[in-house]
């Protein structure tokens, strides 16, 4: 049987259901949607967290909306399923235990990240540049740079709103430290 007679059986009737045209967009509508990494702002105060010893980091704003920072803005505002960001990090830097109400994905841009999860960050794995992990809804995570550099990590969170994130009642006395020796 030739490559030809093979796609003339599998190309039967079914098929047709799954081709089509394209939604129309426009050149300007398109470039509305693209972020230039070098042109994202940062934040070094997007989490509650970021105040505690251990969780100082910068979220640069691809897509999407929403952070504690309401100065922050998103390179592109408009996503209709995911959020995505940039984390740099110095080493032993990163988030603390929190969870969302949607799927948060981590892709290691560059260096080498812990994650871990559970309610106590019981669980942990190592990821490496191009690595990356789904954490389902409601798990509690977090992640920390193992480099010895600053390094960046890629996060993406579904759904039409990020939500608010849910933090570990570990945070609570640290924050309750940092607040005390800042009075």
């Amino acid at each position: 049987m030739s490559k030809r007679d093979e796609i003339d059986i599998r190309y039967d009737g079914s098929i047709r259901a799954h081709i089509g045209k394209s939604k129309p967009i426009g050149e300007d509508e398109m470039k509305a949607r693209v972020w230039r990494f070098e042109q994202l702002k940062g934040s070094p105060n997007a989490f509650i967290d970021a105040r505690v010893p251990g969780h100082n980091r910068v979220l640069l704003g691809a897509l999407g909306t929403g952070t504690a920072d309401e100065e922050i803005t998103k390179a592109v505002k408009t996503a209709e399923n995911f959020h995505v960001d940039f984390i740099k990090a110095g080493p032993g830097q990163g988030a603390a235990l929190h969870s969302h109400d949607s799927e948060e994905v981590f892709i290691v841009m560059t260096g080498r990240w812990k994650v871990t999860w559970g309610t106590n960050g019981e669980n942990q794995l190592e990821l490496c540049q191009y690595d990356g992990v789904s954490v389902p809804s409601g798990v509690m995570r977090s992640f920390e740079n193992l480099g010895d550099q600053e390094n960046i990590l890629m996060a993406i969170v579904g759904g039409k709103t990020p939500g608010y994130c849910v933090w570990s009642e570990s945070i609570v006395e640290k924050l309750q430290d940092v607040h005390a020796e800042s009075a």
